[in-house]
């Protein structure tokens, strides 16, 4: 029985000590859903107006590497490649004409398709932190918006914020919770666009 038991907790301090390096050594690549939630859908109704999306070139393309804490594994977030189908999806469901700009618009172009607005989203920060009972992700982002001749109207940030408690063993994991972050970020971006256009804010500024 005592051979079992030392046997046994051999066996198992080497699989922990494998599992335990090989994260160390190679990392987790955390990869998001990049879906809107139902309720994101529910809340968010279209405003009659065209609106066009441009994302910065980098955007895709943004990963993080803050995993968190010290002790923590190396952690890679794929924030870009989840944040822009979401932006996509998300302008679709808030503006009943939208527009998405793959090339780097000019001011001709605008007018040709007759487009009041642009909106053009980069990602300034990524903050991750790890503790014993869960995780806190953010996400802030900058925001341009112009007029159909390219005349910057506003300039704004927005912050989205994910902290759940026991993350990795009842929330789907970190790939939820940025997937949460990124959410709330969009909506941030989506309800400031639609309330300033509802209230008339930018006419007469370019």
């Amino acid at each position: 029985m005592f051979r079992f038991r030392r046997r046994f907790f051999l066996i198992y301090f080497l699989l922990f000590f494998f599992h335990l390096n090989c994260a160390r050594l190679f990392g987790w690549n955390i990869h998001a859903p990049g879906l809107l939630s139902e309720n994101f859908i529910r809340q968010v109704y279209p405003v009659p107006t065209r609106l066009a999306l441009y994302l910065d070139p980098h955007l895709l393309q943004y990963r993080a590497a803050n995993k968190g804490s010290w002790n923590a594994d190396p952690q890679t977030y794929y924030v870009g490649e989840a944040l822009s189908p979401m932006l996509i999806e998300a302008f679709q469901e808030g503006f009943e004409e939208f527009i998405f700009m793959e090339v780097e618009p000019d001011a001709q172009i605008l007018k040709r398709y007759g487009i009041p607005y642009l909106a053009a989203v980069r990602i300034k920060d990524f903050q991750n932190r790890v503790t014993w009972k869960g995780q806190a992700v953010a996400v802030r982002t900058e925001t341009a918006v112009f007029d159909s001749g390219l005349h910057l109207l506003a300039k704004f940030e927005a912050t989205g914020v994910s902290d759940a408690e026991g993350v990795f063993a009842k929330k789907g994991g970190p790939e939820v919770n940025l997937n949460a972050a990124l959410e709330n970020n969009i909506r941030g971006i989506v309800q400031f666009l639609q309330d300033s256009i509802l209230s008339g804010s930018w006419e007469g500024r370019s």
